[in-house]
């Protein structure tokens, strides 16, 4: 229909039973469904001709302007309806939709509480009131309104849609998956129902289920982009590149200006592979989306990593160190710069209140449980490696990338504290429920009775204190690298916006700084056993430095540990395509290559490039 906030169903005017169309309505669905526009407008019209104060005509020629996009000839209608007819909920709930096509959203929201007003069991400007909350800020109003619609109606898939939407925003995912459920439950036809259930799964790596589900919502409607960058993003998930192509080459073909899609498929073309996918050239339209004034950064930045990973796989360096200057410089004009003092202060606060006495007073907290395994460094330092050398092994798993720990740490703290503070919140009590939510969330997906359970979350450095707490016998890999090549990886790689630090060579060695500063502190602090696995140690003799690892696990050796290439197991990093292959030592030094056409790298690093 005519609006981003969704139309929801045909709202009636009080005590006017749903399913009672006025003759002028039937007749304009003929009209409509016979795809004879002309017909309905000079209907409308002859009936305004013939009554000027008719309500419903001036309502249904504003549905039929907004129809169009006609939103001011809309706008006009919609509001000499509600002039004519105050009463009507039909006239107020269509003035909001207008409103919201047009961008004025707090506008709509007045039209949909006006709607409410007059009749308060009017579901549809219940949830498109909640939909208007939700795109202004006002969570709490908006899960209010949503919540009211479905007390109104529980069968309403479209609000367990919207409701989950901003449970994601809270972080409520557990909730949000079982919305997601129920609107796939109450409408088997939506697909953004099932596609966006396997969004939630996919991230908590389940993701041949995932798969699934993305394949179903295709299945109701073939031309259902979410559907489709889902499944190509999952495909890769999987190792499968030739399917993952063809996903974005659908979307490309529905979409040709579509960033991420584009952006996906050159970063994966093979070499020898001519970027001609459905007949189109599709470097020369990357070109273009660089050079567009008029496409917003992030789009810029998508198509940018892209062809930088395009010409790097071809070794043409000059021309993908350009695209990676101009990826980033379009993706930091978008979401900024790294806050250098906010990082230096939460550091700072660490060091100061996270000391040996504090863990030694606290020796007592957590669960003895001694099957985590938390995998830290820097992005790109080799974690993803690492885990995929431990998740060979038989009696361990490999948990991938995991958001649990950070959101247990958070859930303990006051909104305006930092997150650092997490672990000095926490109390014996406390300390074993968090323990107890985390293990469940490592647990789900993994064999029974593994010996080790894997997180690889990086950053999850920041977090030791709190596995300190909950975890006393867990075990902490740190993984690095050279500081150069560490940070020419995390340059090249398309991060997330909030990833800040990436894409800055200067901000890049601020956090390694940061890093070094802090994995020196825990060394000394922590009563955790902790492993320093150096990826250039790796590359050179992966034998030794793997029977390192499995020994410090507690295992007894097991030859498949040096066949972890040919594992299928989902890999959810941008290190998924490398370590399906065997180790190899290309990617040491390969800082030099770039360097020349990269002047802000020795400003950054110096000659030297600083300690490993």
């Amino acid at each position: 229909m005519l609006s981003p906030l969704s139309p929801g169903r045909p709202g009636m005017p009080a005590g006017l039973p749903a399913g009672a169309p006025s003759p002028l309505s039937r007749t304009l669905n003929q009209f409509l469904k016979a795809k004879d526009a002309a017909a309905a407008f000079r209907l409308c019209r002859e009936r305004i001709d013939e009554a000027p104060e008719d309500a419903e005509a001036h309502r249904c020629l504003g549905l039929l302007y907004a129809a169009e996009g006609n939103t001011g000839a809309a706008l006009k209608a919609a509001r000499r309806a509600c002039a004519l007819s105050p009463d009507d909920i039909r006239c107020w709930s269509d003035l909001g939709r207008t409103y919201a096509v047009l961008g004025k959203v707090e506008e709509a929201a007045r039209c949909f509480a006006e709607a409410i007003e007059i009749d308060v069991r009017f579901a549809d400007g219940w949830h498109n009131l909640g939909m208007a909350c939700r795109k202004l800020g006002r969570r709490r109003a908006g899960f209010t309104a949503l919540k009211n619609a479905l007390l109104i109606d529980g069968t309403r898939a479209d609000s367990y849609l919207e409701l989950a939407i901003l449970l994601i925003e809270a972080g409520q995912l557990d909730d949000a998956v079982e919305a997601l459920e129920r609107a796939a439950e109450h409408d088997p036809t939506l697909p953004l129902a099932r596609s966006r259930l396997a969004g939630q799964l996919s991230q908590r790596g389940q993701v041949k289920r995932a798969e699934s589900l993305f394949r179903q919502s295709l299945g109701m409607d073939s031309d259902h982009i979410e559907g489709w960058m889902g499944l190509g993003q999952t495909l890769e998930d999987l190792g499968e590149a030739e399917g993952a192509r063809s996903a974005y080459l659908n979307v490309l073909q529905r979409r040709p200006d579509h960033a991420t899609a584009l952006g996906q498929y050159l970063a994966i073309l093979p070499e020898g592979e001519p970027a001609t996918g459905n007949g189109t050239d599709w470097l020369g339209r990357a070109d273009e989306i660089m050079n567009a004034e008029q496409v917003p950064g992030e789009a810029k930045a998508f198509v940018g990593y892209g062809l930088l990973k395009f010409h790097d796989r071809r070794e043409n360096v000059a021309a993908a160190a350009e695209a990676g200057r101009r990826a980033n410089a379009a993706r930091r004009r978008a979401s900024g710069a790294l806050d250098r003092d906010t990082l230096a202060g939460r550091v700072d606060g660490i060091l100061e209140t996270y000391t040996s006495e504090f863990f030694l007073d606290r020796r007592h907290f957590g669960l003895g449980a001694d099957q985590p395994v938390f995998i830290v460094g820097l992005p790109r330092s080799g974690t993803t490696l690492t885990e995929q050398i431990l998740s060979a092994h038989p009696a361990f798993h490999g948990a991938g990338e995991l958001p649990a720990l950070s959101r247990l740490a958070v859930s303990v703290l006051d909104e305006t504290e930092p997150a650092w503070r997490a672990a000095a919140k926490l109390d014996q009590s406390s300390s074993r429920s968090l323990a107890m939510g985390y293990l469940e969330a490592l647990r789900a997906g993994a064999p029974r009775h593994c010996l080790r359970i894997s997180d690889k979350a990086p950053l999850n450095f920041f977090q030791l204190a709190v596995v300190a707490l909950l975890f006393p016998n867990a075990r902490v890999i740190h993984c690095h690298r050279e500081a150069r090549d560490n940070a020419l990886s995390i340059w090249m790689q398309n991060f997330g916006p909030d990833q800040r630090y990436a894409t800055d060579f200067g901000d890049i060695a601020f956090l390694r700084q940061q890093h070094d500063r802090l994995m020196a502190h825990w060394a000394e602090a922590l009563p955790l056993a902790i492993l320093d696995m150096p990826y250039e140690a790796m590359v050179a003799d992966p034998e030794a430095q793997a029977r390192r690892l499995i020994d410090f696990l507690g295992a007894s050796w097991d030859d498949r540990c040096l066949l972890f290439h040919q594992q299928a197991r989902t890999v959810q990093t941008p290190s998924r395509w490398q370590v399906r292959q065997p180790v190899y030592s290309r990617s040491v030094g390969r800082w030099k290559a770039y360097a020349p056409y990269l002047p802000d790298f020795e400003a950054a690093f110096g000659p030297t490039g600083g300690r490993m």
